[in-house]
């Protein structure tokens, strides 16, 4: 139950991170990362995850490589279907898993015939919850699209096509995002603030 708690969710880019303070850390209840963060070589000292999103990429590298899901132990997991809660559900049945399949669906009808990105369903899910989220880390792909050394090292383990997935589409997540922003329990911080708004102001020129 994340109500009445403020949280913050940190993404896994590198620009958006560069210089962050991570001892603001202490000042949340909650710290949400998502897919294989706990795969990076971040400090986890001076870092933290409580709640971790998964998409299927992620889920299915939790159920390959049992040694790895010793981390996910103590963390609130949310995944975006049925069948990859089912499929880490079975593998690990002692983990806390909570399948978003209904939630997704209902923000399919806003981005189809695209899907959105899993970090904005990911917003929208915990500001819907909590008393107030903040988010960082993020840079809104302003550095580019599958390019594995925008991240953090460890995070992206795919080919870097450096091009945008063709199910999604960054402008109607921009549209999205600039919509939720103007709840007064979300905040952008430090660099995504800034990107979030040259992202916006290069969309309203063209």
């Amino acid at each position: 139950d994340l109500s009445g708690s403020r949280v913050l969710f940190l993404g896994p880019s590198r620009y958006a991170l560069e210089n962050f303070d991570y001892s603001v850390l202490k000042k949340y209840d909650y710290v949400a990362r998502i897919n294989k963060y706990l795969e990076t070589n971040e400090n986890l000292s001076k870092s933290r995850c409580d709640i971790i999103f998964l998409n299927s990429n992620s889920c299915n590298f939790y159920v390959a490589n049992p040694e790895k899901a010793t981390k996910l132990e103590d963390k609130f997991i949310y995944v975006k279907t049925e069948l990859d809660h089912m499929n880490l559900e079975h593998k690990y049945p002692h983990l806390k898993i909570q399948n978003m399949q209904d939630f997704y669906k209902t923000h399919l009808r806003y981005f189809k015939p695209s899907e959105p990105y899993y970090g904005t369903l990911a917003f929208n899910f915990l500001r819907k919850r909590c008393n107030k989220l903040d988010i960082g880390g993020i840079d809104f792909y302003y550095k580019g699209f599958c390019n594995r050394g925008e991240y953090i090292e460890g995070y992206y383990d795919l080919e870097s096509t450096k091009k945008q997935q063709s199910h999604h589409d960054i402008r109607k997540d921009i549209a999205f995002m600039a919509r939720i922003l103007d709840h007064s329990n979300i905040n952008l911080i430090n660099r995504s603030q800034e990107v979030f708004d040259e992202i916006v102001r290069r969309q309203d020129d063209t």
